[in-house]
């Protein structure tokens, strides 16, 4: 059946700062954030690409076209890779998106 949540291995935990910045996009950034999620929720940590320096370990997959970034990695608290965090989504102007999962990150 379409859409069950065991038809994906993994499963999505959006932190809450995220879940207000996907509420806010208009209809085409959502429609690229929806697929998004889905990618990772179908390959998790196999899509997208690594992050460095104070967010090493994260993974952003992002659409050039829209300049917006899906901030996004492994939930560290239950050791598993069955659960990633949706940490931040936003544009990369000034890296803003990548300071404020930083900050997120740091809580």
């Amino acid at each position: 059946m379409a859409g069950n949540k065991d038809d994906f291995p993994y499963q999505l935990r959006i932190w809450e700062q995220a879940k207000k910045e996907i509420d806010s996009l208009d209809g085409s950034q959502l429609i690229f954030v929806e697929k998004g999620l889905k990618r990772i929720k179908q390959r998790g940590l196999n899509c997208g690409s690594p992050l460095h320096g104070k967010l090493e370990g994260y993974r952003k997959l992002k659409n050039r076209k829209m300049g917006l970034r899906i901030v996004f990695g492994q939930d560290a608290r239950k050791n598993t890779i069955k659960i990633i965090d949706i940490v931040a989504l936003g544009k990369r102007s000034d890296a803003e998106v990548y300071k404020t999962a930083t900050a997120r990150i740091k809580k």
